[in-house]
């Protein structure tokens, strides 16, 4: 695909297809309207964790904050459909956005790997873990998480010019956390079996959290993965409707992942089971309401037919 190029900056001259496909066009404002008010939630509640010294949701602020990222250049995109996306501060947005896009992604995933791998050292190693399990720990490594995805996001930008080869060694590094998340998970059901110390609740939280994250990762980022190697190793010199429409599809579930994450948030509270009470208590206050509202209703239209019955008996008195 031809490049218009200023200085390091290339932008193809015609559109991607998720950029001016409907389903991309509609996912973007779904992503805005019901992600980025979700995510800010989550930040804030997972804020009161950190702060009773717990340390897994630290992984979980940044892999929201990733998706913070992801949800800025989601709203660069549907403000520059409205307008000259040749215009200064939409060139420059767009060209900047393949670093956050790159940025915002590889984050998220390796923080994906940080919880996974933080649930298994809490059931494997406890003992380990307890002294060792720190905030400042937590926020060095995501702190080199940031580095890391940074550093090679400006690689990209600044060494990597073809899109296809771009394209290429991006679905190779994300297809790399697939073989940790299956482990952890793995390893941490198995630990958790011959584990007698851990409620039974608790396992169920902590397996719920790593069950999202992996199934997170298989749903919204592998087909994505396995679309892009696919169709660069078949190296079709023409394009095709099932590639374009595969892009759009594949596409669309990568950038629905900020909407899955805040639900991790459920898995990081200890009063989880409490919180399920609750909710179940309301569905049976609710259905009791709905039972009494029928009961009245039929009492009503019993009242009704009785009085309907004695008028009309009356009238056929008076009529006699």
């Amino acid at each position: 695909m031809a490049t218009n190029r200023t200085g390091l900056c290339p932008l193809p001259q015609e559109e991607p297809a998720y950029y001016t496909h409907i389903l991309g066009v509609t996912v973007d404002w779904i992503i805005v309207v019901v992600g980025l008010p979700g995510i800010i939630t989550a930040i804030y509640a997972l804020q009161g964790l950190v702060r009773a010294d717990h340390v897994a949701p630290v992984f979980v602020i940044n892999l929201l904050v990733s998706d913070l990222f992801q949800i800025a250049i989601t709203v660069v995109f549907i403000l520059s459909r409205f307008f000259d996306r040749m215009q200064p501060i939409f060139f420059t947005l767009r060209c900047i956005s393949r670093i956050v896009v790159r940025l915002g992604i590889t984050a998220s995933l390796c923080f994906m790997v940080c919880i996974s791998a933080e649930r298994y050292l809490t059931v494997a190693h406890p003992i380990w873990y307890r002294y060792r399990r720190t905030v400042k720990c937590s926020v060095v490594i995501s702190s080199g998480v940031w580095g890391a995805c940074a550093l090679y996001a400006l690689l990209d930008f600044a060494v990597v010019h073809d899109q296809k080869d771009s394209l290429k060694v991006y679905s190779v590094l994300l297809l790399l956390p697939a073989l940790p998340l299956t482990v952890f998970c793995s390893l941490t059901h198995k630990a958790l079996q011959h584990c007698r110390s851990i409620q039974q609740s608790e396992s169920r939280r902590i397996m719920g959290a790593l069950g999202l994250v992996l199934g997170i990762y298989a749903v919204l980022f592998l087909p994505f993965c396995i679309r892009n190697l696919y169709f660069i190793l078949a190296a079709g010199s023409e394009h095709s409707t099932l590639e374009d429409t595969s892009l759009v599809v594949t596409s669309a579930l990568v950038y629905l992942s900020p909407l899955a994450d805040p639900f991790l948030y459920i898995f990081m509270r200890r009063d989880m089971r409490n919180a399920l009470d609750i909710l179940l208590s309301c569905r049976g206050l609710l259905r009791r309401v709905v039972n009494n509202g029928e009961a009245r209703s039929e009492d009503l239209k019993s009242q009704q037919t009785a009085e309907m019955s004695a008028t009309h008996i009356q009238d056929t008195e008076q009529s006699l």
